[in-house]
């Protein structure tokens, strides 16, 4: 249900890496303090609040098409360019349920491939500096896993061990939405703003890891187009903080249900293994 959302997410994990450290400013440094939101140890919410998600999460999933539209579909492929670093990047991004993704870059002599096969997390290319591919480690990892789930945080929540949490309403940069703490079993934190008037999300705000530091990270998400029978947005906007130069990526075509080659998500073989 959610994987525009995942796909903006996605993107950011991949822009984190092939942003060059001198983009990166003292937050990114050593040592360098930086904020991460802290999930709710507070068992007794409030009712009226709870009652008041669940209507939001019921008509967030109607907004983008229903459960029966989402849930005749067992792969999702992604096509547009991103534009990152003054380069423009020809990018696809496929799903698979229930938790397999591939994000692939190409720009020139430029590559990059990010992906999960719902056990390994993994990346190679010449944009993540690694000729041969590498298994992913600790929280870029755990990120990527996240990302990877097909319907995403606001389905099926309790099931995932991820926790909601309604905060009220909240005016930002000149929108009001619905706020809602999204709080993961790893003890990460994403915010969502989903439109007051179409539950449509416009932003998700959080944290993604570069070096293993957490960076503050702003996804702003629009063009909402009908696309068979279900909705999804067509245009992200990527901020991580201390990066001068934000990412845009326009989704150029969508393809829902495709036919997806055996093993395409699983690491390939590194040359010396074979020796």
């Amino acid at each position: 249900m959610n994987i525009y959302l995942k796909t903006a997410l996605f993107l950011i994990l991949a822009a984190s890496t092939l942003a060059t450290p001198e983009l990166i400013k003292d937050a990114y440094a050593e040592g360098a303090p930086f904020e991460i939101a802290q999930s709710s140890t507070d068992d007794g919410k409030n009712s009226e609040n709870t009652k008041k998600l669940n209507t939001i999460l019921k008509n967030y999933r109607n907004a983008i098409g229903g459960k029966e539209a989402w849930d005749s579909m067992d792969s999702f492929k992604v096509s547009g360019n991103m534009q990152s670093l003054g380069t423009v990047f020809k990018t696809t991004i496929v799903y698979k349920r229930p938790d397999l993704c591939r994000l692939d870059f190409r720009a020139e002599n430029m590559n990059f491939v990010e992906s999960y096969d719902g056990t390994t997390s993994w990346q190679e290319g010449i944009a993540a500096r690694m000729k041969e591919p590498t298994e992913l480690k600790g929280k870029r990892a755990e990120e990527l896993k996240h990302t990877c789930d097909f319907d995403g945080p606001l389905v099926d929540s309790k099931e995932k061990g991820i926790d909601l949490e309604y905060e009220g309403e909240e005016e930002i940069e000149g929108k009001t939405g619905y706020k809602i703490k999204v709080t993961f079993d790893n003890g990460s934190v994403d915010t969502y703003y989903l439109n007051k008037e179409t539950y449509l999300p416009f932003m998700v705000v959080g944290t993604t890891s570069i070096k293993n530091k957490s960076i503050k990270s702003t996804t702003r998400i629009g063009d909402f187009l009908q696309t068979g029978d279900i909705k999804v947005a067509y245009f992200y906007e990527f901020e991580l903080e201390g990066v001068s130069q934000n990412e845009i990526f326009k989704v150029t075509s969508i393809e829902i249900n495709p036919e997806i080659e055996k093993g395409y998500f699983s690491m390939p073989r590194n040359v010396k293994d074979s020796y």
